[in-house]
């Protein structure tokens, strides 16, 4: 991806992750947001996170952003959460609470010298859905809260429209010279085949296409659910929440839909069933058009291979962390090969079938 040449920051993907320690969390948390509260670290891909809980019970998310994050990038999901609160108060997202002094990301100089943003936000109560796989009714909410959530964004700008930002599957093939991590010969092929063919095919028609702030992670660990006490072997019905904006960016819409479909591809018996259902889910609130269907599932495919890609390259270079960066990697193989045996005409008789089911009520 290119950065542009004022901004002379390291690539956040490139970078080890953030070290904070609790007393340093305890007393920024006292100093600027005027809280005492009993802190819990988070695991985190890059930012260091706490989980804050008050002695009356109530609870926030403690944000330290890495030193490599630009501060337009944090003003950016700060800013978008507080359009969000004001154009969908109802939609389950985080709030955002600003600091004594007004600041919704105040600067803290680490011991290192080095820069990092606080946020601090409302801490929203459930269980990632993770690696649980969600009723149809589930998915298909979960699409309908994203559909709030773009039609919310469209009409929020900011200055980092045009700076290049992680996790981009707008620049899906700049990610090609990352594929030599991966140790499997086969395996470097298939994600090397996708990430050449989305740069030759699809990402001219993508940039045909309106751009918008979007959510950019609707993974199943940026997805709450309340359980139920003997909901253990059975599937959520209902999201609570969805959390985590930090790979927000402006994109096509389509682009957040396909995301999400992605990671909602887990049931071993018909991984298409929860990607369709959350596709039309969505496609009821907010209609698709025929030119952002023609390119679901060439995107749904490359940001499946976008997430090995990236999380087996990061997962060699920060060995500790590997865990952590690799949680979601057999899932997006298993997806991966789905999507890529299964026929056109089999994908394009079910995704019109899901479409036309959703705008007929059903």
């Amino acid at each position: 991806m290119t950065t542009p040449q004022a901004d002379p920051s390291p690539s956040v993907l490139e970078a080890p992750s953030l070290s904070v320690s609790t007393e340093t969390a305890t007393r920024v948390l006292k100093t600027r947001f005027a809280i005492e509260a009993s802190l819990t670290p988070l695991t985190g891909e890059r930012d260091r996170n706490f989980r804050a809980t008050t002695a009356d019970g109530e609870v926030y998310l403690l944000k330290f952003t890495h030193p490599a994050e630009r501060h337009a990038v944090s003003d950016f999901q700060v800013r978008a959460l507080m359009h969000l609160a004001e154009r969908d108060p109802t939609l389950p997202i985080p709030r955002v609470q600003r600091d004594r002094d007004g600041d919704p990301t105040p600067a803290l100089r680490l011991d290192d010298g080095q820069v990092s943003r606080v946020r601090l936000s409302t801490f929203l109560a459930g269980e990632p859905l993770a690696d649980r796989v969600a009723s149809l009714r589930f998915q298909a909410t979960l699409g309908d809260w994203l559909a709030r959530l773009d039609d919310a964004l469209a009409d929020f700008d900011h200055p980092v429209r045009d700076l290049s930002m992680p996790w981009d599957l707008q620049h899906a093939d700049d990610l090609l010279p990352q594929t030599e991590t991966l140790d499997d010969d086969d395996a470097r092929l298939r994600i090397r085949t996708l990430l050449t063919r989305f740069g030759e095919q699809l990402r001219p028609r993508l940039a045909a296409l309106p751009r918008q702030p979007i959510h950019n992670d609707l993974n199943g660990h940026n997805v709450l659910y309340t359980p139920a006490a003997d909901d253990e072997n059975d599937r959520p019905e209902w999201p609570a929440a969805i959390i985590d904006f930090g790979d927000m960016l402006f994109a096509p819409r389509v682009v957040d839909l396909a995301v999400a479909a992605a990671y909602q591809m887990k049931d071993a018996e018909d991984p298409l069933a929860g990607a369709l259902a959350l596709i039309a889910g969505y496609h009821a609130r907010a209609p698709l058009s025929a030119a952002e269907c023609e390119l679901l599932r060439g995107l749904i495919e490359t940001r499946l291979a976008m997430a090995i890609t990236v999380s087996s390259h990061r997962a060699k270079r920060y060995p500790d962390n590997a865990e952590y960066l690799l949680r979601n990697t057999a899932a997006s193989w298993r997806a991966l090969d789905h999507c890529l045996a299964l026929p056109e005409a089999t994908f394009q008789r079910r995704l019109n079938d899901a479409l036309n089911r959703s705008r007929s009520g059903e």
